[in-house]
């Protein structure tokens, strides 16, 4: 008797880089799982700060992209991700640390930053509002309208960088 499944029950994509710098510390996380059985376990994990500081510096990396090639993998989840997290997780967010550690991301990856209001450009917005639902339809239920999101986004965006100077 074969005790080895053929196929995995879950599936669960992992991605790995060895060229992003990881300028917060991670955090241990307990790994939660819906499972009868007692499994534990143990992660670790990038900061919050940190997931928004990648988030932010990805929409311009591929901003450079759409501008170049016409064409670019939609950003429309890390629009999502980067409204839900500052959203539900504001009061737990070292807001004071984003902007440097933003600055720092993009600096790794030869992004230039004039200002907050790059990451409303028409061009980008236009392609991300029209692949909002094809790429997070599937993944969110009860998926919010794209322009409330923005719109909500965009103050929370301009209010991180509203005591930087950064051009």
């Amino acid at each position: 008797k074969n005790l080895c499944p053929r196929k995995l029950a879950i599936k669960a994509m992992i991605e790995i880089t060895f060229d992003e710098p990881v300028k917060v510390e991670p955090i241990k996380k307990q790994i939660l799982h819906g499972y009868e059985e007692d499994i534990s376990g143990e992660v670790y994990v990038y900061s919050l700060e940190e997931i928004v500081a990648e988030k932010m510096r990805a929409i311009l990396q591929h901003l450079k992209k759409l501008e170049n090639r016409g064409w670019s993998r939609s950003r429309a989840r890390d629009y999502y991700d980067l409204w839900k997290i500052l959203n539900c997780y504001s009061g737990k967010l070292k807001m004071e640390i984003i902007p440097p550690l933003f600055l720092e991301k993009c600096k790794v990856r030869d992004v230039e930053f004039s200002g907050p209001e790059i990451f409303f450009n028409k061009t980008l917005l236009e392609y991300v509002g029209n692949t909002w639902e094809q790429w997070l339809g599937p993944l969110v239920p009860d998926l919010p309208p794209f322009k409330p999101i923005i719109n909500d986004l965009k103050q929370k965006i301009f209010d991180i960088f509203q005591n930087e100077s950064v051009v």
